[in-house]
C-alpha cells in the first residue's frame, strides 16, 4: 500500500513538472491579458488583449477585443500600443480601417450594429531604437442605460 502512495506522488509530481512546462513554453510564445467590468444588471463586458513577443524593432501578431454576452446599444474597443525606446510604432494588415504610425499607436472601432463584440488584429512593429513594445485595451460599451469600460495592459 505503500508503495502505491509513493506512485501516486511520482505521477503527480512529474505531471505537474509537464504542465508547468508547457505553460512556461506557451508563455513564452505570447503575452496576453484580459480585464472585466460589470453593469448594473451584471452584464459583464471583457476586455482581450494578445500579442507576440517583440524585441530589437522587429514585428509581431496582436489581436484584441471588446465582447459582451448580450447586444448593447454600441461596443467599442480601443488599442494602443507604447514603446520603450525610440523610433515609430507602426501598424500592419489591421483588419479595419486605420493604421498608427505615432509613439503611441492607437486604434479604434465601434460596432453598433447589434453585435456583441469589436475586434481588432494585425501587425505590429516596434521603432528601430525600442527595447520593448506592449499594448492597452479599453472595452467600451452603452448598455442598459449605462456606460462601462474594462480595460487589460500587456
Amino acid at each position: 500500500m505503500k508503495m502505491v502512495r509513493n506512485a501516486r506522488k511520482v505521477v503527480s509530481v512529474g505531471a505537474l513538472t509537464a504542465l508547468m512546462a508547457i505553460g512556461v513554453a506557451s508563455g513564452a510564445q505570447a503575452t496576453s491579458a484580459s480585464g472585466t467590468a460589470y453593469f448594473d444588471n451584471g452584464q459583464p463586458i471583457t476586455a482581450n488583449m494578445w500579442i507576440q513577443p517583440v524585441s530589437n524593432g522587429g514585428c509581431g501578431s496582436f489581436s484584441s477585443s471588446a465582447v459582451m454576452n448580450v447586444s448593447p446599444n454600441w461596443i467599442r474597443n480601443t488599442t494602443s500600443f507604447y514603446q520603450y525606446g525610440v523610433g515609430s510604432i507602426s501598424i500592419k494588415g489591421v483588419n479595419v480601417s486605420g493604421s498608427g504610425t505615432s509613439n503611441p499607436a492607437t486604434l479604434q472601432w465601434t460596432n453598433s450594429n447589434g453585435a456583441r463584440g469589436s475586434y481588432l488584429s494585425g501587425t505590429v512593429c516596434m521603432g528601430w531604437g525600442a527595447f520593448y513594445l506592449g499594448a492597452d485595451v479599453a472595452a467600451t460599451a452603452y448598455y442598459y442605460g449605462n456606460l462601462r469600460t474594462a480595460s487589460a495592459r500587456v
